[in-house]
Order: structure tokens, then sequence, then C-alpha cells
């Protein structure tokens, strides 16, 4: 079987606490992108993952674990051989390993004749990493929790997102520590996106978005791709989940192919691409 697993893209978030355990408790409106992993999973006798990326390749990809749990959560004794060709930019705050392993669940029970319904999907999900589950329903989503706490909104009005990523590779751990350690804290202002998708006003959800991870971020990447967009009439840049890659909203398709034309000119690797409406699709 072979599926896309869709990259996201956070079009706010802010931190609203931090639990005993550790983690840290968020709202964030999220969007899944057509920039996406592809992947072909196919019954065998053990797990096994290849990937073109050498290094992402065996058990300790996490597509791996996601196939070991789908077995263990649908009490099949069983295997996949797991291919994935990377597209999504590793450790980019894109979701690329949590919309593989989203993916995995999703093909693994399509194979195996739907044992798992939508509910043992979604919490096993969650076991697997706090983006799993939106990955796996994708869309236009309010997360709340840990990112678990999911709400349906209005799709995102008609546009183009440039997603942008130049050097270094974010630690999402580490842009918490340095958020826990900051006093002034700044929010978006997420009912306003609401009410704007609910109004179709892509101009006033881009009005509203707001990143928090972006106080703690080396701002010298986000200035850079911002400046360059903004020749192009981009309606908001900023930062997606943790970092590094950045993303532009643009109401035109040809100002959004230009801004990533000039992008890949200054040393960035970039992609022009649509919302999508789910996470996960199906092609064979």
């Amino acid at each position: 079987m072979k599926v896309r697993a869709n990259a996201k893209v956070n079009l706010s978030l802010d931190i609203t606490g931090k639990r005993t355990d550790g983690y840290h408790t968020l709202r964030s409106v999220m969007q899944s992108v057509g920039l996406y992993d592809e992947l072909e999973v196919t019954a065998h006798e053990t797990v096994s993952v290849m990937c073109d990326r050498s290094e992402l390749s065996g058990d300790a990809n996490l597509a791996a674990r996601s196939a070991r749990l789908f077995f263990e959560k649908a009490s099949i004794s069983g295997g996949a051989l797991i291919k994935i060709k990377k597209n999504i930019p590793v450790a980019g705050g894109l979701g690329g390993g949590s919309a593989d392993a989203a993916a995995v669940l999703v093909a693994l029970n399509r194979l195996y004749g739907e044992p798992l319904d939508e509910d043992v999907l979604l919490s096993s999900a969650l076991l697997l990493g706090a983006d799993v589950p939106f990955c796996l329903t994708g869309g236009t989503r309010l997360a709340e929790g840990i990112g678990e706490k999911l709400t349906v909104l209005p799709s995102l009005p008609k546009c183009r997102i440039v997603i942008a990523k130049k050097g270094f590779k974010s630690s999402t751990g580490d842009m918490y520590r340095r958020i826990d350690s900051e006093k002034e804290k700044r929010v978006s202002d997420t009912d306003g996106i609401i009410a704007a998708l609910e109004a179709a006003d892509l101009h006033g959800v881009c009005k509203c978005l707001y990143n928090r991870f972006e106080e703690v971020s080396d701002r010298s990447v986000l200035f850079e791709a911002g400046n360059i967009m903004s020749g192009f009439d981009c309606l908001y840049c900023g930062l997606s989940g943790a970092g590094p890659s950045v993303i532009g909203i643009f109401d035109s398709d040809a100002s959004a192919l230009e801004a990533a034309k000039k992008l890949d000119e200054c040393g960035f690797k970039s992609k022009s691409c649509e919302p999508r409406m789910s996470g996960i699709e199906i092609i064979e």
C-alpha cells in the first residue's frame, strides 16, 4: 500500500503550561500541507524500515515503533516492510517523523481489514508522540493539551504556503527550556484566528498569527526569509513549530512560486504548497 504523509505547520502556537510529567501544554492552530513523505507499506515476516536517507533506516525510526504498536493493539502476529522516501525536512518543525508514524498506523489498519477503530488509532497515535494524533487526522484543527485534544476548524481559505528551511536543525527540547526561562509571554489571538476562519477571511487569519517559539529562536533566518518573502506580498511569515522552518502565506499562486524561487537562490530549500484537508492520503 502506498500512502502520502503530509507535513504539518503551526499557524499559531501558544505554550499554556507545564505538567508534572514534564510535558508542556499548548494551544495551536495546526494545518496539513501538500509537502509529503511517500511510504510503501507491505506485509512482511518482521518489522523493517528502509529509507532513502540511510541514517533514518532501521528500528530507531518512529515508523518501526508505530508498526509494532499497531500489531500489539490489533492482537496480530505479523510484520511490515516500510519504505520511506523523505521529502519533509528532518527536525524542521514540520512533523515529518510524526506524519510517517501516523501513515504506518493508517496503512497497516487498512491492510489488515481495519481491526482498530478511530478512537483506538488516535489513542495509539498519542503513545507515539504529541503531534501524531494531528498528523493522523490532519486538515485545519485546534490542538490543545499536549496536542491530543483536537477540534475541527473551518478550512483555511484558498492560499499558498511557502515553507523554507536553511542551515541548522532545531531541538524542540532546547526550545522548550528557553521558553521556561522567559518571563514575558506574548500570546497569539487564537480566538481571532478561529473567527476569521469562520468568516473565510484569509487576511484576518494572517493578522492574528503568532508562534511563541519565535521569542527564543535564532531570528536571523526568520528575518532573512521574511525580508525575501515580503517582497512578494507575503501576508504572514513565521516559524512552524519549534523551527527552524519558516512559513509564508500568500493569496497569489504566482507570488508564492516567485518567492520560493528567490528563497532557493538565497540558499534556502523551499517549497510552495497548498493546504490539505487530511493528514494521510492513501494512493493505492
